[in-house]
């Protein structure tokens, strides 16, 4: 019998950060006629299974054929110190995707996520208590080091959450310029936001669709498992988004995430080279640290 050959090594990946758009880029990319996409939005190899090995890594690309770029979206890697040396391993060579969010308001999402999805009841405040990725996840100046310890800096593009609210299309055409692949015109559904933060129609529903999905995952059927959870119509079906009565942080919280963060917004200054810091409203580092503004 002979062997099934690998597939293509990935050119390029998505490493974050969650909460930034990551489903909106996998819906925008998979347009693209000149993109392979892995089948499933979050294969998290290099950080959750690795242990799977690099034939099963690289049999997820496959079907690839003459794309000029081949990747995937796995936003947890950017906040994961192992990391940047297990992808220089693969491809030295790779292009990295990086979006950012303003810290506390990335944060402030991620903990929506999980009480949508019924991981989390009750405050924001326990939240970052049992949840420490809430916060870890937003220090990304940190994160970002590890990155350029194995990486030149011009193979990272990294994007602003705030320029793809503002204008999707310009967002999409950075990043096709990025990868190397010809200018696309998304469709008007496409530039969409795809994963508004929202609440169950029914809690039960949610939790066994949500069963159903990891069951599905474990059968081994991903581009299935990503088709549906990508669905609009399945979204709705069981999540209603927030409208007015969309929660908010505390103003006090938000404050003292807001000291936390700040030494890391500033350094993203100086390894992007462009203001972040007044973009997402940081004093100076002196005075987060006093309180002022």
């Amino acid at each position: 019998m002979v062997a099934e050959p690998p597939g293509r090594a990935p050119t390029f990946l998505y490493i974050g950060t969650s909460k930034a758009g990551s489903t909106w880029l996998f819906n925008a990319l998979s347009i693209h006629p000149d993109v392979y996409l892995a089948a499933s939005k979050g294969l998290y190899y290099f950080d959750s299974h690795f242990e799977n090995g690099a034939a099963w890594y690289l049999r997820q690309f496959a079907d690839a054929r003459e794309q000029r770029a081949i990747g995937e979206i796995s936003h947890s890697y950017l906040s994961s110190p192992q990391t940047p040396s297990r992808i220089a391993a693969v491809n030295r060579a790779m292009r990295l995707l990086v979006c950012l969010r303003e810290p506390v308001d990335r944060a402030f999402s991620d903990y929506l996520d999980l009480v949508k999805n019924g991981q989390h009841q009750g405050t924001f405040e326990f939240a970052l208590e049992r949840f420490p990725r809430l916060v870890e996840r937003g220090r990304y100046a940190t994160h970002l080091d590890r990155y350029l310890e194995e990486f030149p800096r011009e193979q990272l593009h990294v994007g602003l959450f705030d320029d793809l609210l503002d204008d999707a299309q310009t967002y999409a055409d950075d990043v096709f310029r990025f990868l190397g692949v010809p200018q696309l015109e998304l469709p008007t559904d496409a530039l969409q936001r795809r994963m508004p933060a929202g609440v169950a129609r029914s809690p039960a529903a949610a939790a066994a669709a949500k069963k159903a999905s990891q069951l599905v995952r474990r059968l081994g059927l991903r581009r299935l498992r990503s088709r549906v959870k990508r669905s609009t119509l399945v979204r709705q079906s069981l999540y209603r988004s927030y409208q007015t009565d969309r929660p908010t942080v505390d103003p006090a919280l938000a404050t003292e995430l807001r000291r936390t963060f700040s030494s890391e917004v500033h350094r993203l200054d100086k390894i992007l080279g462009t203001p972040v810091s007044q973009r997402w409203g940081y004093g100076s580092v002196d005075a987060d640290r006093d309180g002022t503004h």
